[in-house]
This record gives C-alpha cells, structure tokens and sequence, in this order.
C-alpha cells in the first residue's frame, strides 16, 4: 500500500489555488516523494487560462466588473470558468512508481480514480472520446473552451464531457488538475469571450450544451462538495491501493504560495 498525502483546502480565490498548485510541484522533492491529492473549490468564481494560452480571448474587464478572478494556470489547455464544481490536484514524483511514466499512462490511472469515485455515486461515467468539432465553428473561437476540445480517456456520461482536465510535467513532478463539474455555471463562459457577436455567442453556448453535462443534470439528488470530495478520495484509495495522511500545507510549501502570489502581483 503506498502512502498519499490527502489535502482538501476548500474554496479560495483563483490566484492562491494556482500558486497552491504549483508550489506543491515545485516542492515535491522537499516533502519526502509522497504524492498529493488535492481538492478545492473558487471563491469568487474564476476564468482560468491555459498557461500558454492569449488573454484577450477573454474580456477581462468584463470579468472584473462581475467579480470574476482571471488567472492563468501552470498547466496547458483551454479556458474554464470555475465556480460550481470540484476541482481536484495530483501532483506526482517522477521517481518510484512513477519514474518515466507516460503522459498517457498518467491520465489513464487518474482517471480510472476519478470514474471510481462516480460511480461509488452512482454516476455511470465511463472512458470516451468527443466527437470532432463540427466545420460551422471556427476553431479560433471553440479553442477557446476547455470544454469543446477531448484527449485521450475523457470521462463522459451518455457522450457528454463531465471532467476536463490539464497536465504539466516539471524537472522532478508531474501536476495534472481538472474540474468535475458540479453544476452548470460552467456554461456562462461564454459571455466572457472577448467577441462580441451575440448570436455567435448563442451558438457557442448552445454546442457547449449538446457537449458537456454536470451532475445536477443527472442526478436526482443534489451532490454536495464534501460527499464528492469524500468519493474522490475513497476512488483514489481503491483504485491505486493508497493510504492517505491528511494534511495541511506545509510552512515550505506555504512560503513558496507566498512567493508565487507576490511574483504574480509585482508582474500583473
């Protein structure tokens, strides 16, 4: 049975969460190789931004006029907005198990985790691959959306995308996060896309609809944070024969949090 470090911060605004995130990866090497699992919420709801991705395919002084964080994650992909949802972090050593494991492989374990943890909720998700996207879009605007785009081991219910997530790999860590949608809030990205068109906009929406589901939609019961936090780690635990230490950060890992926020301010 290998041991896991469990952390569960509940929701922070969007600028901490990442630089929680990448302090985590950043100090795998300090904190004895134990894997993380965490899991976290948005207070405010928050655009985030693949790490390589423009800023002005978002209004973002639409963003702040609605109370809206923006902020770029350290992972690649597409824009999400997060606000109802649980967003969960592994961060990984590349040593041990998984010395170099591939990307692929990666996502494939973390997933089979995340589809535990459903279906221990009687959510029937299963592996699958979206369809392409359809030639009346223009890729520059649906590349955009986290949610249009599907890699390998997409975790669907009925072809509908649940759980969209982002993987980086640094010198000694491998951080892969996603977001398992909770409710629809999803969906009110699009009025923050820098475009203007609104019946384009209409349209963007109504294809995230057709593409996309969340709990709430196929549930008869409400999921609350904590009971789909509670299954992501008991799906984790069976899934890879994990023993879990629950903890708090670190006073390293909370002094590079700090350093990253300060960075971030002193750039922005």
């Amino acid at each position: 049975m290998e041991t896991w470090r469990y952390i569960n911060t509940g929701p922070l605004d969007g600028a901490t969460n990442m630089a929680i995130d990448m302090a985590l990866a950043q100090c795998m090497t300090l904190n004895g190789h134990y894997p993380v699992l965490r899991v976290y919420g948005w207070n405010p709801p928050a655009v985030s931004l693949g790490y390589h991705q423009k800023p002005s395919d978002i209004n973002i002084e639409q963003c702040r006029r609605d109370g809206i964080d923006v902020v770029v994650r350290p992972t690649g992909g597409r824009a999400i907005l997060h606000g109802d949802e649980l967003t969960y972090a592994v961060i990984l050593p590349k040593s041990g198990y998984f010395a170099g494991a591939d990307i692929h492989k990666i996502y494939e374990l973390i997933s089979r985790c995340l589809i535990s943890a459903l279906n221990s909720l009687d959510f029937k998700v299963s592996f699958d691959r979206a369809e392409a996207t359809p030639h009346d879009f223009s890729r520059g605007e649906l590349s955009t959306l986290c949610y249009a785009a599907a890699i390998r081991y997409e975790i669907c219910y009925q072809k509908k995308k649940l759980v969209g997530s982002a993987q980086r790999q640094f010198e000694n860590a491998i951080l892969q996060h996603g977001s398992i949608l909770i409710g629809p809030y999803h969906l009110e990205l699009t009025k923050y896309l820098a475009q203007n068109d609104t019946e384009r906009r209409r349209q963007i929406r109504e294809f995230l609809e057709n593409k996309t589901v969340c709990l709430d939609d196929i549930s008869n019961k409400p999921v609350t944070f904590s009971e789909l936090a509670a299954a992501v780690k008991k799906g984790f635990s069976r899934e890879l024969d994990i023993k879990f230490l629950d903890t708090e950060l670190t006073e390293r890992e909370l002094e590079k949090v700090h350093f990253i926020l300060e960075v971030a301010k002193q750039t922005s």
